[in-house]
């Protein structure tokens, strides 16, 4: 799509401006009520039900559309939501939520206890398929109605990360009328999407744009917000463009009010720019990784792993291709993530000699016409699939160096490009050597999702290593029962030591997720999971 087919703009005003400095969002004056609100994304998602989808990209589109029992603070503190108020029982196996008593769903029915449970109920269901938000629920066991305001929750072992949990868009709440009149039809967005939030979804053209409108009678955000009541925009639409250049352009020529996931390369210009402000914030969670298929025969070897994390020079790749705008990763978490391990960057890094010397000890020590290493006649060769609709240009980019770092030592990297339902199909099936992906969360139990061999991608985690590391789950189990945040910072720096030691992943670079804003849009900010607030979000001005 180019920027010229653009034809929304922020409704009801014309769009002009002088810039300002990044990190600010232009909030000055009295929230207006009114207008609508055009941003557009890189990716859209695969389906629309966040109890089953995985994507980042899901969990921000739909965050306005799904209330959650609890919010959470940036610095990781929980407030009020959907919940008024909550206990944990001593053996921290027991949380009950006392519940607003004037929520509904959009189509009219009650939000109560029993709402709660058939979701909670459902996303644990073997029917639902439940991918990210059956691993996020963790231990779930059960949930006990006590009263219409009153849901006790039990789970089979302490699990320190639950409230966490329950902030997510992931674990929000589907109307159970939808729930019993369309149970097929929940992941096809649009009507079928009946929730709690202040927007209700309107309408969704695949792949192309998803329209939400403001729903009547709102008066419950999350404690975070800085109003209360009704959210101030009449609407927002989402228009998918993968296109870098054609994304950002709509925000400078006025044709949309935010483009998100600026690239590296355009926010020096962009800086200098008088008609958009740049806002950006570090992305918390697990950076831009290459993970490494464990359950491959190559990869079985720790050896062959470590080919990958020693061969490929992250330092330089990131600095060519981000001009200074993203900095190398140094952990499996990013360092706006709390337990990050500043130390360990100084442990590993290129090392093209001992990537070397592990392929001689491996046996490939044999070179074949294309100048790939060999054993036996055969190449070290990895198989790389993706999913076009979900990958950046940036991460496009960034494979592609990846893939030339390796072909210096001999090492093959094979792409290919897939459609998303076969792409999940494939990995699914565990059919690759390396996967790239980068995992947003505000909590460092983004690392249970990531490495526990209870969150494989079979059962709907993030474990896309395949690993099964008894030493490493013990490290995983303890911190997820400890709420001594002391302790559980020794436990996470302890585990991205292992995941580093062990080479189940390369990670990268830490990006930062920047936004192009028209000085039209006021007071947006982040949210603890690094995304675009738009509840508190308004529109006006020249």
């Amino acid at each position: 799509m180019s920027a010229g087919s653009f034809v929304a703009l922020l409704a009801g005003s014309a769009v002009s401006a002088c810039g300002t400095g990044e990190d600010q969002a232009g909030n000055d004056g009295t929230p207006r009520l009114g207008g609508r609100l055009v941003f557009a994304e890189p990716t859209s998602p695969i389906g629309w039900d966040p109890q089953v989808g995985t994507e980042d990209v899901l969990g921000l589109i739909l965050r306005p559309v799904f209330d959650s029992l609890v919010s959470e603070t940036p610095d990781g503190r929980y407030l009020p939501w959907l919940a008024t108020s909550w206990t944990v029982s001593d053996d921290g196996l027991a949380y009950t939520f006392v519940l607003r008593e004037d929520v509904t769903f959009s189509d009219g029915t009650p939000f109560d206890a029993n709402a709660v449970k058939a979701n909670f109920d459902r996303v644990v269901a073997p029917e639902t398929k439940s991918r990210y938000a059956k691993s996020l629920i963790g231990p779930y066991k059960a949930s006990t109605v006590l009263d219409p305001r009153r849901v006790e929750v039990t789970l089979s072992r302490p699990y320190s990360q639950f409230l966490h949990a329950v902030s997510r868009p992931y674990l929000g709440f589907h109307s159970p009328r939808a729930l019993a009149e369309h149970p097929d039809s929940l992941g096809s967005g649009g009507q079928f999407t009946v929730s709690t939030g202040p927007y209700v979804f309107t309408s969704v053209v695949q792949g192309q744009q998803a329209v939400f409108t403001r729903r009547e009678g709102y008066n419950w955000g999350p404690g975070t917000a800085r109003h209360t009541g009704r959210p101030y925009l009449d609407g927002y639409t989402v228009q998918f463009v993968i296109d870098d250049q054609s994304r950002v352009a709509a925000a400078t020529s006025g044709q949309i009010g935010i483009a998100d996931q600026v690239p590296a390369a355009q926010l020096a210009g962009l800086r200098r720019q008088t008609s958009v402000t740049l806002i950006s914030r570090d992305v918390p969670g697990s950076p831009y990784t290459y993970y490494l298929n464990t359950r491959r025969p190559l990869f079985q070897n720790v050896d062959a792993r470590r080919v990958i994390l020693y061969g490929v020079d992250v330092a330089s790749i990131t600095g060519g291709l981000f001009q200074g705008q993203y900095q190398r990763a140094g952990s499996i978490l990013s360092p706006s993530t709390r337990s990050y391990d500043d130390r360990l960057a100084s442990s590993w890094g290129y090392d093209r000699a001992r990537a070397e010397r592990l392929l001689d000890s491996l046996g490939y020590t044999g070179r074949d016409g294309d100048g790939y290493r060999t054993k036996d006649g055969a190449r070290f060769s990895l198989q790389f699939p993706f999913a076009t609709a979900n990958t950046t240009s940036e991460r496009r980019n960034y494979d592609t160096a990846f893939q030339a770092e390796l072909k210096k030592i001999g090492v093959e990297v094979v792409f290919t490009e897939l459609d998303a339902p076969t792409y999940i199909k494939r990995t699914l099936a565990g059919d690759y050597d390396v996967s790239g992906l980068a995992w947003g969360g505000s909590d460092p139990s983004v690392l249970g999702n990531l490495f526990s061999a209870r969150s494989l991608v079979t059962q709907g985690g993030g474990n896309k290593a395949w690993v099964d590391d008894p030493g490493l789950e013990a490290l995983l189990d303890e911190a997820s029962r400890t709420i001594d945040l002391n302790k559980q910072n020794d436990l996470y720096r302890r585990v991205q030591a292992r995941v580093i030691d062990q080479a189940y992943g390369l990670p990268t670079y830490v990006a930062k997720r920047s936004l192009a804003v028209r000085l039209t849009a006021h007071g947006l900010e982040f949210d603890s999971a690094g995304w675009p607030f738009l509840y508190d979000v308004w529109v006006g001005g020249a």
